[in-house]
């Protein structure tokens, strides 16, 4: 009798003890449970108001001017910011000439290209940016071809031939980098990779020179602008804060 009781108070005991040990799944899904991601902050809508202007001119543009003697270029750009993105637009006036043995050729014409970017720089209320884009771009220009021969036969000969009221286009893909060096004031590079180049209504020759864009023999490019701007600010630019 007292060995049944023995067992019995020792079954007891035992499941007590058992009772009292935590369960480490039912634990783990609370505390599981418990872990909640923060949300990211959204952008306020008063963040895609504009703050400001920037226009500049290209450097690179001015030294062909003051140390080549074959073409004149002149280009104004601007862009407005909405947030991180920028609306970025530029024109440009071109005429070039060159001559060689025989020929002398001509062009006179202008160029836009227009585009949106995108900002890279998360946290910079000085607006100095870091950027990749998309432009489209477009030229109209006339041009002019002389060639002067001499034949063995037929003497002196000479021809003219033009192209009236030629358009080009092509796209872009770009990216480039601002940095303010002064109060409002900016310099910066862009880098553009120009691509699908197509030419219209140049019926008498084939084009030589495209505004904006270069030698017309190749349909993809690259090329490269050094650009000095200033803002005119209207209004401070709103900061996210960062994430912790």
């Amino acid at each position: 009798m007292r060995l049944i009781l023995s067992c019995l108070f020792f079954s007891f005991f035992s499941f007590s003890l058992l009772g009292q040990v935590p369960n480490s799944s039912v634990d783990t899904d609370s505390t599981e449970q418990r872990i909640v991601e923060p949300e990211k902050p959204k952008v306020p809508k008063s963040f895609f108001i504009p703050t400001g202007v920037r226009i500049g001119t290209d450097l690179v543009a001015l030294g062909v001017n003051v140390f080549g003697n074959a073409r004149q270029r002149y280009e104004l750009q601007a862009d407005i910011d909405f947030h991180r993105i920028y609306l970025v637009g530029s024109y440009g006036i071109n005429k070039y000439q060159t001559s060689g043995e025989g020929f002398e050729y001509n062009n006179n014409g202008n160029y836009f290209r227009v585009g949106l970017e995108a900002d890279f720089l998360k946290f910079d209320p000085d607006h100095n940016t870091l950027t990749f884009g998309l432009r489209y771009a477009r030229a109209s220009y006339s041009e002019n071809l002389t060639t002067n021969i001499i034949s063995p036969v037929y003497g002196p000969y000479e021809e003219s031939l033009s192209n009236d009221a030629v358009s080009a286009r092509w796209f872009e893909m770009t990216t480039g980098l601002r940095v303010m060096i002064m109060k409002n004031l900016y310099m910066g590079y862009n880098f553009r990779i120009q691509l699908n180049r197509r030419v219209f209504d140049a019926t008498n020759f084939r084009t030589y020179d495209i505004p904006g864009f270069g030698r017309g023999e190749f349909k993809n490019r690259w090329t490269f602008n050094y650009y000095l701007t200033y803002r005119i600010a209207w209004r401070e630019k709103q900061v996210m804060e960062r994430s912790r």
